[in-house]
């Protein structure tokens, strides 16, 4: 494409006037220099991403005769570019977020500038993992990155003998195996099925320090230093959020949280079986085409266990007040954007248990707890759904029935979290917050990283992390 990019122009420089020949004059006609002629605009045809080429030129009502051209991001030089134009963007910008380059352009003594912004493709920041061992896996990975359009290059088969809990003793290699796959720009990472989802003997448990079985994707969101991880901390990438007050932090790309803090967001596409995570892709198409078209449209259903009045307060992090209170959030998040009806429940029993609403029609978005490894089939998930339950085994297993976001997954829901071991409370996302960054633009994989305020635990998240229903135009403000 040719883009014809806006100018600045500077003061021509003053005509020569230096000394004239007075030797014997040639009577017939003078050959008399052209007369200078100063570029207007910078044009440039190609795609300005890291990697790519672009072809400058400038705008001029003749000839300018030689241009030079520079390239800056900051005080970093992108060139060199030759006379001729060529601008090979070197692959080294933009490597967490869009960078502003200021492009200029010197002809007939005036040098004209514009900016221009460079980015990678989000898809390009994704890498794809697969397990070549299991039949399926590489089918998978290769329908979501067609999908997405992730380069080929960063599709990473990674053999394991395990596809559901890898030993702690072989995740190094399996961390280096990932990262060769990787670029210094790559922010996503998406296991598919067949790859483990639990790695045991590595983290110690929050409470008591001992080692458990926790969730590789949570570990793996260290990158490669997370092989020297062994404890839980705080996660660098949460915002701050309070629901007893309704206020949070805003959202912010996950871009600029990263030139903070190492941090790879890792949600994955998986099910029952290839076939089922096969249509979870095709689930998120048809989500996506529905945003676009402004027919995304459904109930939220949201299940507290506590009554229908409000804790008296906040008894602190990681307490049953908390977890009741991330209900009551959620519940003021969507009554006060107004989108869409909100069904609440205060009894102790759920969704599908009187005197709890039996029945769940429409259902677009859920947050409820609490019951152990408990899913009752009363829901009709509606396009795009997204959907979780707080309990202490809510994704145990997300390859059968039984646990809540493995059955819920075989029902039909676009997205879903969980615990795959005992997190505590204090280990899971803030509900109310992650629904409250997906409306302002966030992506599945971004509205949950940052609402969770635990590193290297028990979370698992299924469903494309690119996914953003709210993107174009997110009806809460504040992403920047």
């Amino acid at each position: 494409m040719t883009l014809l990019l806006a100018l600045a122009c500077a003061t021509p420089s003053p005509t020569d006037t230096g000394e004239i020949d007075t030797g014997e004059i040639d009577t017939g006609e003078i050959d008399t220099a052209p007369d200078c002629v100063e570029p207007t605009a910078i044009t440039a045809s190609g795609d300005l991403v890291p990697g790519g080429v672009v072809q400058l030129g400038v705008e001029a009502t003749g000839d300018p005769g030689v241009v030079t051209y520079t390239a800056f991001d900051g005080a970093d030089d992108l060139g060199p570019i030759g006379p001729d134009g060529v601008w090979s963007i070197p692959e080294t910008v933009a490597v967490d977020q869009a960078a502003t380059v200021t492009v200029t352009a010197a002809a007939c003594g005036v040098e004209v500038e514009t900016e221009v912004q460079v980015n990678w493709p989000e898809a390009a920041r994704v890498v794809v993992i697969y397990n070549p061992t299991i039949a399926g896996s590489e089918d998978v990975a290769r329908a979501y990155a067609d999908f997405r359009q992730v380069p080929e290059s960063r599709l990473c088969a990674v053999p394991t003998a395990a596809d559901t809990t890898l030993a702690g003793a072989d995740y190094p290699a399996f961390v280096e195996a990932v990262f060769a796959c990787a670029g210094p720009h790559t922010q996503y990472l998406v296991p598919v099925y067949g790859v483990p989802y639990k790695v045991s003997d590595r983290v110690g448990d929050l409470a008591y320090g001992t080692l458990v079985t926790i969730s590789l994707d949570a570990l793996l969101f260290g990158g490669p230093a997370s092989v020297d991880i062994d404890a839980v901390d705080n996660n660098p990438v949460y915002r701050s959020g309070d629901s007893t007050t309704g206020t949070y932090d805003d959202y912010r790309p996950i871009g600029r949280l990263r030139q903070r803090a190492d941090a790879w967001l890792v949600t994955r596409i998986d099910g029952a079986s290839s076939d089922e995570a096969l249509t979870l892709i095709e689930r998120t198409r048809a989500a996506e085409a529905a945003a676009a078209a402004g027919t995304l449209d459904g109930i939220v259903y949201v299940d507290g266990n506590r009554g229908d009045v409000r804790p008296a307060a906040d008894a602190g992090f990681g307490s049953y007040e908390w977890g009741e209170w991330n209900m009551w959030g959620t519940r003021d998040v969507f009554e006060g954007v107004g989108l869409y009806d909100v069904v609440w429940d205060g009894n102790s029993e759920e969704f599908g248990t009187a005197p709890a609403p039996t029945e769940c029609p429409d259902a677009l978005y859920y947050a409820g707890w609490y019951s152990y490894y408990n899913y009752n089939d009363c829901f009709d998930w509606t396009v795009g759904a997204i959907g979780a339950h707080l309990d202490s085994c809510s994704a145990c297993d997300i390859r059968n029935p039984g646990t809540w976001s493995g059955s819920a997954l075989l029902d039909g829901i676009t997205a879903t979290f969980g615990a795959v071991n005992e997190p505590y409370v204090a280990g899971m996302p803030e509900y109310d917050q992650f629904f409250h960054y997906l409306l302002q633009g966030a992506n599945f994989a971004e509205a949950g990283y940052e609402s969770t305020v635990v590193a290297y635990w028990m979370m698992v998240w299924v469903g494309d992390p690119l996914y953003r229903p709210y993107g174009d135009a997110p009806p809460i403000p504040g992403a920047g």
